[in-house]
């Protein structure tokens, strides 16, 4: 389903990713761990075409994603931000409600159905109607959660969904993963939580610094 070929990667002429090869599968859960600053973050980015590759092609289903397709390949891509990435002047409603009906997937009240049976799955529903700033930052990461669901996406990309959050607000967040994970659908995390890593994927891509992706067998 995804297939990276010979992606470089520079920021301010430091060598991020060198010659990252990589294929998923449809209904993989891959994981990708290592080092802070080794680009793992980059690598979701690049795949979501956030952020474009020096040199390199990135495939979805056999087709190269480019400037002019990646808006329609990227709505088949849902991604889980660190930082939550919540619009904070609309309630959590409106957030998970706003790309459904934007992108004509779901009806207003279709995706106010779909939002409310989310907000259930996550133990939300009694914060419908309240706004961004009055969440925990557990809270907020569920929201962002049952954004990316909303628009059933093929693909879901996690970037280290847990690294902002209190060690107490951890568990909940990955008990949620886990459940996703039962899904079928093909999932990528780029996580520092590696006994988690280790018991939900499938491989393990190891991504270092001025180095080829390395792998290893999720047990």
């Amino acid at each position: 389903m995804i297939k990276l070929e010979h992606i470089y990667k520079s920021f301010h002429h430091t060598t991020i990713l060198n010659d990252i090869n990589l294929e998923i599968k449809d209904g993989e859960i891959i994981s990708i761990i290592g080092p802070s600053g080794s680009g793992k973050s980059t690598i979701l980015r690049i795949i979501n075409h956030l952020i474009r590759p020096d040199t390199g092609k990135v495939y979805y289903n056999n087709q190269c994603i480019t400037d002019k397709n990646a808006q329609k390949i990227r709505l088949k891509m849902g991604m889980v931000f660190q930082h939550f990435e919540l619009f904070p002047h609309k309630t959590v409603l409106e957030n998970i409600t706003l790309a459904p009906v934007v992108h004509k997937i779901l009806t207003k009240t279709e995706a106010e159905t779909k939002a409310k049976e989310l907000l259930k799955m996550v133990d939300l529903e009694n914060k419908i109607y309240d706004y961004p700033n009055t969440l925990s930052g557990g809270q907020k990461q569920r929201v962002a959660i049952a954004r990316m669901l909303a628009m059933n996406p093929e693909v879901m990309l996690f970037d280290e969904p847990t690294s902002a959050l209190d060690p107490e607000m951890v568990k909940d967040i990955l008990d949620i993963i886990k459940t996703i994970a039962t899904s079928g659908k093909t999932i990528i995390i780029v996580t520092h939580e590696i006994n988690f890593a280790k018991n939900i994927s499938d491989r393990i891509p190891v991504s270092y610094t001025h180095l080829r992706a390395h792998e290893t067998a999720a047990n």
